[in-house]
C-alpha cells in the first residue's frame, strides 16, 4: 500500500494545505480596513465577524480523526476545496454583509479540512521520528510564507485601489489548485483501531499524560502568538508615536524572520533531539517576548519580535511532532486531538485579549501574551518529563 501513492505530490498537498491556511488566517490585520470600508462598518465589528471564520476552521478539526477513518482524505480535500470555489464565486457575485459571513465560515471550514488533513499526512508517511520532524517543520513553513507573501500582495492590491474581494480571487486560486493537486492522486491508507472503540480507556491510557500536557502547549503557544501579532502595532503606535506603516514593519518582520527559522530548522531537528530543541525554543522565545512587551526601546522590540519569530518557527509542528512520537503507530485521533484543543488557542485568543484590554488596557493585552508562553514552557517542561517518545525510539532502534 506505501509504493502506490507518489510522496512528493503528497508532500505538495499538505504544503498548499499550510499555505492556504497561512493566507486566510495571517492576513487579517491587511484585509479589515478594505472591508470594513466597503460594507461602513467599524473595524471591530468585521473583526468579530472573523471569528466565524475561526469556528469554521475548528469545527472540521475538531472532529477530523473521525472524518478520515470514515471518509477518503483526496475526496474530503476536493469536496472543501469545490467548496471554497464556490463560496469565492458567491462573494463576487453577491457582496453583502450576509453573504461574507457565511463566505468567511465556509473558506475557514474548508481550511480546516486541509489543515487537519496536510498534517495528517505528513505525520502518516515519515516513519523516522527526525525525518517528521523536519517534514513537519518544512511544511509549517510554507505557512509562514504565506503570510509574508499575502502581506505584500494584498498591500500592493489595497494600495493601488483594489477591492477586499482580491484576497478572495486569491483563495479561490489556491482551492483550485488544490483540486487539481487531488485528482487521480492516491493517499495513505488509514490504519483501523483493531478490538478498541475510538476514545476507549485503553486508547487513551496508551496515549498516556504527556499527549494531553502537550495538547495544553499547542493551546497555549496557539493563544500566545496571535496576540503578540495583534496587540504589538498598536502598543507601538500608542507609546512610540509610530505610523500605522512602521508598526507593521514589526510585524512583517516577525513573520519573514519566522519563515527563514522555518526553512533553517527543518535541518536543525535532524541534528538536535527534538526534546531540548522545544525547550531552548521556548526559553529563548520566552525572555524575547518579555523583552518586546516590556521595553521602552524600539530597536531593542524589533530585534526581539524577530528573534521571537525564529524561536517560534518550529515550536507548532514540533510539537505537533513530538506528540505523534508519543504513541508507536500514530492514529488520525491523536493528531485531531493536538489540533483541536490547540486551535482553541487561535479560536479565543481575540475575544479573551479584546477583554483584557477593555478591563486592564494595552499593556495586559499584549502581555496576556507572554503569560500564555509562561504556561507553554511549563507544559514543555512537564511533558518532557513524562514522555514516551524516547524509549519508543529506542525500542524501535533494536
Amino acid at each position: 500500500m506505501e509504493q502506490t501513492f507518489n510522496r512528493q505530490r503528497i508532500n505538495m498537498i499538505s504544503w498548499l494545505s499550510y499555505f492556504f491556511t497561512g493566507a486566510l488566517v495571517s492576513t487579517l490585520g491587511i484585509v479589515i480596513g478594505p472591508v470594513s470600508q466597503a460594507f461602513g462598518k467599524d473595524p471591530g465589528f468585521i473583526g468579530q465577524m472573523f471569528t466565524l471564520m475561526n469556528i469554521g476552521l475548528f469545527l472540521p478539526i475538531m472532529i477530523s480523526g473521525v472524518l478520515m477513518r470514515r471518509f477518503n482524505l483526496g475526496k474530503q480535500l476536493i469536496t472543501g476545496s469545490a467548496v471554497s470555489v464556490l463560496t469565492c464565486v458567491a462573494l463576487f457575485l453577491m457582496p453583502t454583509i450576509t453573504m461574507f459571513g457565511i463566505g468567511v465560515f465556509l473558506i475557514g471550514a474548508a481550511s480546516g479540512i486541509m489543515m487537519s488533513i496536510g498534517s495528517y499526512l505528513v505525520v502518516r508517511i515519515n516513519e523516522d521520528p527526525k525525518k517528521r520532524s523536519a517534514n513537519l517543520i518544512l511544511t509549517d513553513f510554507f505557512f509562514a510564507l504565506a503570510g509574508v507573501v499575502l502581506s505584500l500582495l494584498l498591500g500592493y492590491l489595497f494600495q493601488h485601489g483594489a477591492s477586499w474581494l482580491a484576497m478572495y480571487g486569491v483563495m479561490a486560486v489556491l482551492s483550485l489548485a488544490m483540486i487539481v493537486l487531488c485528482v487521480g492522486q492516491k493517499f495513505p491508507s488509514i490504519p483501523q483501531v483493531a478490538d478498541s472503540k475510538p476514545g476507549s480507556e485503553s486508547q487513551q491510557h496508551h496515549w498516556g499524560v504527556s499527549v494531553w500536557v502537550l495538547c495544553f502547549a499547542l493551546f497555549a503557544f496557539l493563544l500566545a502568538e496571535p496576540i503578540f501579532t495583534m496587540w504589538l502595532p498598536s502598543w507601538l503606535k500608542e507609546h512610540f508615536g509610530m505610523a500605522a506603516d512602521s508598526a507593521a514593519f514589526y510585524i512583517t518582520t516577525y513573520w519573514t524572520v519566522k519563515s527563514i527559522g522555518l526553512f533553517v530548522n527543518q535541518f536543525t531537528v535532524r541534528f538536535v533531539k527534538l526534546r531540548t530543541y522545544l525547550l531552548l525554543s521556548a526559553i529563548v522565545g520566552l525572555a524575547c517576548l518579555a523583552t518586546a512587551a516590556n521595553s521602552a526601546n524600539p530597536t531593542l522590540i524589533l530585534i526581539c519580535a524577530g528573534l521571537f519569530g525564529f524561536c517560534n518557527s518550529g515550536l507548532f509542528s514540533g510539537i505537533m511532532s513530538y506528540g505523534s512520537l508519543q504513541v508507536k503507530n500514530s492514529p488520525p485521533t491523536l493528531t485531531s486531538a493536538l489540533l483541536t484543543i490547540g486551535t482553541i488557542g487561535t479560536l479565543i485568543f481575540s475575544t479573551l485579549s479584546s477583554l483584557v484590554y477593555s478591563r486592564y488596557g494595552l499593556f495586559w493585552a499584549l502581555n496576556t501574551a507572554t503569560l500564555a508562553y509562561v504556561c507553554l514552557l511549563a507544559a514543555l517542561i512537564i511533558a518532557s518529563v513524562s514522555s514516551k517518545a524516547e524509549a519508543l525510539e529506542q525500542q524501535s532502534a533494536h
